[in-house]
């Protein structure tokens, strides 16, 4: 068992891994290869454009793929709108926080949302053993329950059906999601995945979106019957969450999840505080802000990482060091290299 997988099994360890949240935009890993003359293995690596090898030689241990998480499907409302296959309706490219999910009907003939290809699966059993390969450890994307819902229905709307108790709509979405989320996860599970991350943003900056009790009363259920599906066969599932969370914590913990990622700081979540209050109950991934990444020092960076992990190991919490999102154009190299050093060097301290 390597030590992600120990970590996520609440297994301690003197090693602590570096998690890379998705495959990093194309001009951070260009500067990244520049600033460090980093050159590619003479084997291939690279898999639709991206070359994993470059992240090996960065220093992650694993990373999270969001490329198998749908096939094609979706449709155009004129030359400006277009309808994703979640539903979700979009504006000249951007999300315009509005859906097509209004009534029941519509739920129950919708024909647009698709697993990935065979092609694309395919595609997935030669990137896992090109991962293999190399030991970075594959953490494949999965949609989540709550973002699915008022992104397929539109916030106004789904905020409105909440107001006038309109939840047998609301169930419905959710169960559509729910079933197509454990279809996904045997599709990539038949094609050699085994560490899941659902991608569920539940909180606003110093809040959560939906109050803690109703979020219990709609997902509760359906989330238990996903996380029951992965542990089956072994497997496990993490919970990625921006945004002020903190309280839902106990609620994740009861239902299995292995591991929480971001942790966003910014947002108002004071890790050191769970620490202390879930100590070796769950896995946590992340919480080097993305702002500090992109704004701060290395000398931060170092400082930050460095109480990370000493706070970790004094409540003998499982922690695996990350940014809180993804890797963007504008995050400094120096600063992912600090975090990664930093890390790595710490059984040394």
């Amino acid at each position: 068992m390597n030590t992600f997988l120990e970590l996520l099994s609440k297994i301690q360890s003197d090693y602590i891994p570096v998690y890379c949240t998705g495959y990093p935009e194309s001009a951070f890993v260009n500067n990244y290869i520049h600033r460090y003359k980093l050159e590619p293995n003479s084997i291939n690596y690279t898999l639709r454009g991206k070359d994993y090898y470059i992240i090996k030689l960065m220093g992650f241990d694993t990373i999270s793929i969001w490329d198998y998480r749908r096939g094609k499907g979706g449709y155009s409302l004129n030359s400006n709108l277009y309808v994703d296959g979640w539903g979700r309706i979009y504006k000249d490219k951007w999300y315009s926080w509005s859906g097509v999910f209004k009534n029941e009907e519509i739920v129950d003939t919708w024909n647009h949302l698709n697993l990935p290809s065979k092609e694309y699966l395919d595609d997935l059993k030669k990137l896992l053993q090109i991962l293999k390969e190399i030991q970075l450890v594959p953490v494949l994307s999965v949609p989540g329950l709550f973002e699915k819902t008022w992104q397929s229905m539109g916030f106004a709307f789904f905020a409105k059906c909440i107001s006038k108790n309109r939840f047998d709509l609301i169930n419905r979405v959710i169960r559509f999601f729910s079933e197509y989320i454990e279809k996904l996860i045997i599709a990539l599970q038949n094609s050699g995945a085994r560490i899941f991350i659902v991608a569920d943003d539940c909180g606003y900056k110093k809040r959560e979106f939906i109050p803690k009790d109703l979020w219990i009363k709609l997902y509760f259920k359906n989330y238990k019957k996903i996380i029951n599906l992965v542990h089956q066969k072994r497997n496990k599932i993490i919970l990625h969450s921006d945004g002020y969370i903190s309280n839902l914590v106990d609620i994740f913990v009861k239902l299995g999840f292995d591991a929480i990622q971001s942790l966003e700081p910014d947002a108002g979540v004071d890790i050191f505080k769970l620490f202390e209050e879930f100590k070796d109950q769950i896995c946590f991934i992340g919480n080097v802000s993305n702002t500090l990444l992109t704004y701060g020092t290395p000398q931060d960076v170092k400082k930050y990482v460095t109480k990370l992990i000493s706070k970790a190991r004094q409540t003998n919490t499982p922690l695996v060091i990350s940014p809180t999102q993804h890797i963007d154009a504008a995050t400094k190299p120096e600063n992912i290299k600090i975090m990664i050093e930093t890390t790595k060097g710490f059984k040394s301290n």
